[in-house]
């Protein structure tokens, strides 16, 4: 059985009080889950803008991978 299957059949077995508290938790994740995903677009957003970083990089696979032509 999967993780999910799991947690539904746990969910499913609570009093119907209790469903406000999972919902409320559930938010709690899923704004995390956006705070997280700022941060980690942000931050590859300012890689992209380390213009030395990304030359360095291009180079890098470069000497791996042979150049790429774009057409």
């Amino acid at each position: 059985m999967t993780e999910r299957a799991v947690l539904l059949k746990e969910i499913d077995k609570l009093p119907s009080k209790y469903f406000g508290e999972v919902f409320d938790f559930l938010s709690y994740l899923q704004k995390k889950t956006q705070i997280e995903y700022k941060n980690d677009a942000d931050g590859y957003k300012a890689m992209a803008a380390d213009t030395e970083r990304e030359q360095e990089a291009q180079e890098w696979c470069n000497s791996y991978f042979g150049p790429v032509c774009n057409p």
